[in-house]
């Protein structure tokens, strides 16, 4: 029963993409398809489904223009980025003879298709719904469940080049690939892959009539690979099964047609819910069909797999047969048909195979190119046992000619302008004749030429292109190869490099994260690839075109970054930029206070749990100290566990008096800090974190203030004009004033109680919450005692309590505040190291403390110094001031000292321009004075 066999198109590989994508737009629009009748469908861009769906304005979603197309339009689907079409399509508008409806996938430009239907429902991905005259090509589907392509009540349709996949197995598998049902005819499916899932790879229900199922690949599917049932004129040629959980090919139902040049494959598969008849026949031919079909040239083959069990190839009229002669002995077909192969699908035949040249070329469908697209080609290593001339190749795939391009073939790269050529050195591995077409890719013409002689070319414009060398034997078999060709700039593309702090809308900053900046070049085509190193030994591939990355530093320092770009001709530039990462304060309301005895000359481990410092990239706590029960003077050194004990002192203390003050600590390597107790008694201390500095976080920064008093109950300054009562508050307003913002985190005041008329202490606390406190001062009778804190803030305000049984007049002077990144300074913290060592300041005297340039501080940017000043057994009373050199004295208390008493303070102190600050003896006495730095701070941004 000879038929015409289809008229299709040139071939184009296919992909399967398994991703879903919303489909844009609204309504059907009338079309408008241009001069050359194409529709263009392309989501990736500005899209449309009320427009016409020209290439300027496509529409969004495929059902849009299957709404309005009319006969002789093409329906252009694109997909630049492989991103899927969501979105079921039905198909009601019909073609003529002379003017089908064509639906295609098909790139221009390229040589494939892309996948652009994806449909989790249960209804097919695409319908043909009582349609004629309708091509569709170049597409793939997929689809969770249900068929992919339906045929309903339609005629003259062609499916070809088609991929259709489940995404993921199914059990029980249901729906088919493609279904025809009972009221279609003239139906084609050609070199198209169907993989694993579906019930059914091709199914055709009664009553359909002339369906052609020629030249696919069927893998694996659940309940027959091409089930034909009730159908006239089917015929089945030259398709790839792989049969391992039912029947390859099957005609039932009084169906009439021929089966050749298949290939039906089995493999060893267990019984199971998605395998229910893994030793059915490979070909089955029901009894009420016998008399209608032929069967010959067809192959029972196995998958090669060592577990493929033994299996009856045929199931004719209801009898089995083991083998093809068994078959070709009881029933007179399969005179042509071999079996004993172990074949692997989707692959071409190997050299010598016997399914090489051994095919019906006259077979009813029989196509002129296989599913690649690749002509019918004769072996001439292997003898024709077919028919036709060339004979064809058993199923779905042609051994073809290999054509090896050597790697050496294409052009070199240079600087424009430069001379090149394509070798023709090409070889066929059948000793065919060669010949040549080379598109150079500069929109010059394709140059064409034999083998031996070269094909010369000149590129005079700089760019980048995409040279596309066509070899062709004389059978018409083709190779491409590609290779991109460089014609540079005179110069490399020049590189460049910024850096600046990773800093939130909310204004706190990362201190140790860079945002690294690298501008697109010049010439960016040209750009072969770069690479990042931050410094750190650490370093990242960027990829082409402006970009920006970030790195988290491991520790503060400076560090200098190199991007280094290697342009398509192997011209390396280079960028460079320094990063200097640092600390941002994290306020912490007062805790894991610890309360331990240190025994003389012992050391007091301090986890970095207990601190709260075990949180990410902690570099130093912010620690408030108070002493008792001494039995001896002494000091308390802090320092890094694991680091040497440096010769520091963090407070100072004597028996019968109790201290307090604040201090910063290091504490890397290990996040631990040690307490040496100094003194030949032993004293107990209580430990609060009330701040932590982190390279890691989101924090604040310092803005270190001139020094200014804000609360003086001795003047009014402030707004209380009157000794403190024992037991008593004063509530100071801080955000607001001497420039310190209403949103300001957290405050660094001097705190002083004064004329005191019983011993006491000062407790400061956050104004608006509860638990946020920090000792001040301790005093006896009469005493003038100062310390510095740190006290987070909440609307601004902070409450001062006087906690002796007598009134006291109290003092409060601004060091600074922290707050937003603004004009702030980051943080530097060094190992403790002594400045200044017993330097004696005379009585109403000023000494200069260089506080830049060494020990870890930079030279230029310092905006503050973190200290402990100490004054050592005063021989009479009077307080330190400490601020900025070249700098008005302000009228503050740093540090007050008692005659006789060694005493110690933190002095977080603004740093002149110079870099030094001016520490001045306001006692009427001398003084001996030393000074421990502990870090710096630094002007941000951080480069």
């Amino acid at each position: 029963m000879p038929r015409s066999r289809p008229a299709l198109g040139l071939p184009l590989a296919m992909i399967v993409v398994t991703g879903v994508m919303s489909g844009l737009g609204t309504g059907p629009a009338l079309a408008d398809p241009g001069t050359d009748g194409t529709l263009y469908v392309n989501h990736d861009v500005t899209c449309s489904d009320s427009g016409t769906g020209t290439q300027s304005l496509p529409f969004c979603t495929v059902q849009a223009a299957a709404d309005v197309v009319e006969p002789g339009d093409t329906v252009l689907i694109l997909s630049p980025d492989d991103d899927p079409y969501s979105g079921a399509v039905t198909l009601t508008r019909s073609g003529t003879s002379d003017a089908p409806i064509t639906f295609t996938g098909a790139q221009p430009g390229t040589a494939r298709a892309r996948a652009v239907l994806s449909w989790p429902g249960s209804v097919p991905a695409l319908t043909l719904d009582a349609v004629h005259d309708v091509h569709v090509d170049s597409l793939a589907f997929t689809n969770d469940g249900g068929n992919g392509v339906a045929v309903t009540g339609s005629k003259g349709v062609i499916l070809d080049r088609l991929a259709i996949n489940h995404p993921a197995l199914a059990a029980p598998a249901t729906g088919s690939g493609v279904s025809v049902d009972g009221t279609s005819s003239d139906v084609t499916v050609s070199r198209s892959s169907i993989g694993p899932s579906y019930a059914y790879g091709v199914r055709t229900e009664p009553g359909a009539a002339q369906v052609t199922v020629t030249t696919n690949v069927i893998l694996t599917t659940r309940q027959g690979g091409i089930v034909v049932t009730g159908t006239s004129g089917a015929d089945v040629t030259s398709n790839t099964v792989l049969a391992a959980c039912a029947t390859g090919i099957s005609l039932d139902g009084a169906s009439s047609g021929a089966v050749e040049n298949n290939i039906a494959i089995s493999a060893g598969a267990a019984q199971s819910s998605t395998c229910p008849t893994p030793t059915a026949a490979l070909y089955a031919v029901s009894a009420d069909s016998t008399g209608q079909v032929t069967a010959d040239y067809n192959v029972a083959a196995k998958d090669g797999g060592p577990s493929a069990p033994a299996r009856t190839e045929y199931s004719w009229g209801g009898t089995p047969y083991a083998t093809s002669a068994a078959f070709r002995a009881g029933t007179a077909q399969a005179a042509h048909d071999l079996d004993g192969l172990g074949v692997t699908p989707g692959n071409q035949p190997p050299e010598r195979s016997p399914l090489v040249d051994s095919a019906d070329a006259t077979a009813p469908g029989e196509l002129t190119t296989d599913l690649a697209g690749n002509p019918r080609a004769d072996d001439p290593i292997v003898d024709n046992t077919g028919t036709g001339t060339p004979a064809p190749d058993r199923g779905a795939l042609e051994r073809e000619d290999v054509i090896t391009i050597p790697a050496d073939a294409y052009p070199s790269s240079g600087v424009a302008p430069f001379d090149t050529s394509v070798k023709t050195d090409a070889v066929s591995n059948w000793a065919k004749a060669l010949t040549y077409s080379v598109d150079f890719g500069d929109g010059s013409a394709p140059a064409t030429g034999t083998q031996g002689t070269p094909i010369s070319h000149s590129y005079s414009t700089p760019g980048r292109y995409l040279t596309r060398v066509t070899v062709t034997d004389s059978d018409g078999t083709s190779k491409l190869g590609t290779n991109w060709t460089t014609a540079g700039t005179a110069t490399p593309p020049a590189a460049a490099l910024s850096a600046t702090a990773d800093t939130t809308n909310g204004g706190q900053t990362d201190t140790g994260s860079a945002r690294f900046t690298v501008p697109a070049p010049a010439d960016a085509w040209e750009v072969g690839y770069r690479t990042l190193s931050f410094g750190d030994g650490t370093q990242e591939n960027l990829a082409d075109g402006a970009e920006q990355t970030t790195h988290q530093y491991p520790a503060p320092g400076t560090y200098t970054a190199t991007l280094t770009q290697t342009d398509l001709l192997g011209r390396t530039t280079t960028a460079t930029t320094t990063f200097r990462a640092a600390d941002a304060f994290i306020p912490v309301t007062p805790r894991y206070d610890t309360e331990k005895t240190i025994a003389a000359h012992g050391v007091l481990k301090l986890s970095a749990a207990t601190l709260g410092a075990d949180s990410n990239g902690v570099d130093a706590a912010q620690l408030q100290l108070v002493t008792s029960n001494a039995k001896a003077s002494g000091a308390l050194t802090l320092y890094a566990h694991g680091t040497t004990r440096p010769g520091t002192a963090g407070i100072t203390f004597e028996p019968g008096r109790t201290a307090t003050a604040e201090t910063t600590v290091k504490v890397t390597p290990t996040g631990a800090v040690d307490v040496y107790n100094g003194s030949s008694g032993a004293v107990t201390v209580d430990v609060a974190t009330v701040g932590l500095q982190s390279h890691a976080q989101y924090g604040d920064t310092y803005h270190p203030a001139t020094p200014a008093r804000l609360l003086d109950t001795r003047t009014g300054t402030g707004g209380v004009h009157a000794p403190v009562a024992g037991g008593h508050s004063v509530t100071l307003a801080v955000g607001g004033t001497h420039g310190v913002p209403a949103g300001a985190t957290a405050v660094v005041l001097d705190v002083t109680a004064t004329t005191t008329k019983a011993s006491g202490s000062l407790t400061v606390s956050t104004h608006g919450t509860s638990g946020s406190s920090v000792s001040g001062p301790f005093w006896t009778t009469g005493q003038t005692a100062s310390a510095q804190v740190v006290i987070p803030l909440k609307d601004g305000k902070i409450v001062l309590r006087n906690g002796s049984k007598a009134s006291a007049n109290l003092v409060a002077d601004l060091a600074g505040w922290y707050g937003t990144t603004a004009n702030g300074s980051e943080f530097l913290p060094v190992t403790p190291v002594r400045v200044l060592k017993a330097a004696r300041i005379a009585a109403h005297a000023t000494l200069k403390l260089k506080v830049t340039g060494a020990h870890g501080v930079p030279a230029t940017g310092v905006t503050a110094a973190d200290l402990n000043l100490t004054v050592s057994a005063p021989s009479g009373n009077g307080y330190l001031v400490a601020y900025p050199d070249g700098t008005a004295r302000p009228g503050v208390y740093s540090l007050s000292f008692t005659k006789g008493h060694t005493t110690a303070n933190r002095a977080l102190t603004k740093v002149g321009a110079d870099g030094e600050i001016d520490l001045y003896n306001a006692g009427s006495v001398p003084v001996n004075v030393s000074a421990d730095l502990l870090g710096g701070c630094v002007a941000f941004p951080a480069s």
